[in-house]
C-alpha cells in the first residue's frame, strides 16, 4: 500500500500526463458535442470511441454488448480476479442548443446538455494514460461507454444480459460533472446518492368537437389540466411533508388546431423520491386519481406507470477507500460529502445494486444547469477528471 507521499506524487505525475493529452481530449469532446445522438442511436459516437480505444496500446475493445452501440475497453486482461469498471454515458438529450459555440450541435433538437461529451472524453483520456501504467495495474480495468442513460435504462439492459458476469466486475466507479457545485471539487455521499426515478404516462380520452360548442364535447385538455392540478394538490395534502417526493409533468400533447376541441390528450411526467414506500403510495394515488377526475368530467383516463431507476447506493467500504486515496490527489478540502441525496435519477443504480460502487460529482461551477440549452462545461477540467479516474484504477485495492 502506497503512503500519502507516494500517492501525492502519483497523482501529480498522472495529472502532468493528462495535461499533455489535453488537446486530444478537447478534440474528442468537441466531436462528441457537435454530433450528439439520442439513446440507442449513438452510432457516430460509438464509432469515434472505438477508433480512439483501438489506438491505445494494450486495450482490448468490444462493440455491441447487448446494445449495438455499447463500447467496452479492457486493460490488463490477463490479470486474475474481479475488475474495476469505470463508466461514461454516451447519449444526448432532446434540446435545441443555444450556446453559440463554434462546435455547437449539428443535429436539430439534440444536444449534449448533461456533460456526457466531457465524461466520454475524460474517460478516453484516463484509458490512454493508464496504458502507460499497465505493467503496474493490480486489477483489470473495464472502460464502459454506455448507451441510453437518459431515461431509457441502458444499464438495465446490460445488467440483464449478464454484463457484470461476462466481465467479472467486482466494483464500479463513475464521475459525472455538475454545474451546481464548486469548480474542481469532488462531491459524493455515504449510502443513498440519488433518488429513485419513474416515468408516468396518462392517456385521456374525450369527445371532439367545435371550440365554440364545448357543451357538445368532452374536453380532454380541461381534464388533463385538472388531473395535473389534483395530483400536485394530493402530494401536498396526503404525503408526509418530511418525505421528499417530486412529480413533474414535462410533456403535454393534444390537438392540431386552435379552434377544435380534440378527442385525446396525453401527459408525461416523472416521479422522484427516496423512500420506496412513498413511491408506492403516490403511484397508487395517481392510478386512482387520474381515472376518477376524468370520469367526473365525463371522460376516460388510463395510467401507464413505469419504474425506471432505483436509488444509487454508494458502498461504504469503497467510499472510505476513495476518501483515503483521494485526499493526496484533491487536497484536504477537495473532497466533500453531500448532506442530502440528489433528486435526480441515474441508471448507474443497476450496477450499484449488484456490486460495490461509488458515484461521484465533479463540480464545474458554471451558470447554467443540466438540460439547459446554454449548458456547457469547462474543458480545462478534462485532464483533471481523466487523471482522477486513472488514479483510482491504480490506487484502489483490488476487489476480493
Amino acid at each position: 500500500m502506497k503512503d500519502q507521499g507516494e500517492l501525492s506524487a502519483l497523482g501529480a505525475s498522472l495529472l502532468e500526463k493528462a495535461e499533455r493529452r489535453f488537446s486530444d481530449m478537447q478534440d474528442w469532446r468537441r466531436d462528441f458535442h457537435q454530433f450528439p445522438e439520442l439513446a440507442f442511436e449513438e452510432n457516430i459516437t460509438a464509432s469515434r470511441i472505438v477508433n480512439v480505444l483501438k489506438s491505445i496500446p494494450g486495450m482490448k475493445v468490444t462493440v455491441g454488448f447487448a446494445i449495438p452501440t455499447t463500447v467496452v475497453g479492457v486493460l490488463g486482461g490477463d490479470i486474475p480476479g474481479p475488475a474495476l469498471m469505470l463508466r461514461a454515458t454516451m447519449d444526448a438529450v432532446s434540446a435545441e442548443e443555444q450556446t453559440g459555440l463554434s462546435f455547437s450541435s449539428s443535429m436539430p433538437g439534440v444536444m449534449h446538455a448533461c456533460g456526457h461529451d466531457a465524461e466520454m472524453a475524460s474517460l478516453l483520456g484516463a484509458a490512454a494514460i493508464l496504458s502507460d501504467y499497465r505493467s503496474e495495474l493490480k486489477q483489470r480495468v473495464v472502460f464502459l461507454f454506455q448507451p441510453a442513460c437518459e431515461g431509457r435504462s441502458g444499464a438495465k439492459t446490460l445488467v440483464e444480459n449478464n454484463f457484470i458476469e461476462k466481465y467479472d466486475i467486482g466494483r464500479c466507479a463513475m464521475v459525472t460533472w455538475s454545474s451546481e457545485l464548486p469548480y474542481s471539487e469532488l462531491y459524493t455521499r455515504r449510502g443513498v446518492m440519488t433518488a429513485l426515478s419513474d416515468r408516468i404516462h396518462i392517456d385521456i380520452r374525450g369527445t371532439a368537437g367545435h371550440a365554440a360548442e364545448p357543451h357538445m364535447t368532452v374536453d380532454p385538455v380541461t381534464i388533463a389540466a385538472n388531473v395535473i392540478i389534483t395530483i400536485q394538490a394530493m402530494l401536498s395534502r396526503e404525503v408526509d411533508p418530511r418525505e421528499p417526493v417530486v412529480v413533474s409533468f414535462g410533456q403535454i400533447e393534444s390537438g392540431a388546431a386552435y379552434n377544435v376541441i380534440p378527442e385525446q390528450a396525453n401527459i408525461w411526467g416523472t416521479l422522484r423520491a427516496f423512500n420506496p414506500k412513498t413511491r408506492d403510495f403516490v403511484q397508487s394515488r395517481i392510478e386512482t386519481v387520474a381515472p376518477a377526475i376524468a370520469k367526473a368530467l365525463r371522460g376516460l383516463a388510463s395510467v401507464e406507470y413505469t419504474r425506471n431507476y432505483a436509488q444509487v447506493d454508494n458502498n461504504l467500504d469503497m467510499l472510505e477507500e476513495i476518501l483515503r486515496v483521494g485526499v493526496p490527489f484533491f487536497g484536504e478540502d477537495g473532497i466533500n460529502m453531500l448532506e442530502r441525496p440528489l433528486l435526480s435519477g441515474e441508471d448507474f443504480s443497476f450496477f450499484s445494486n449488484r456490486v460495490p460502487s461509488a458515484y461521484m460529482l465533479l463540480g464545474t461551477g458554471l451558470e447554467y444547469p443540466l438540460h439547459h440549452p446554454r449548458y456547457d462545461v469547462p474543458e480545462n477540467l478534462l485532464p483533471f477528471s481523466a487523471a482522477w479516474e486513472a488514479y483510482m484504477a491504480l490506487t484502489l485495492p483490488a476487489a476480493l
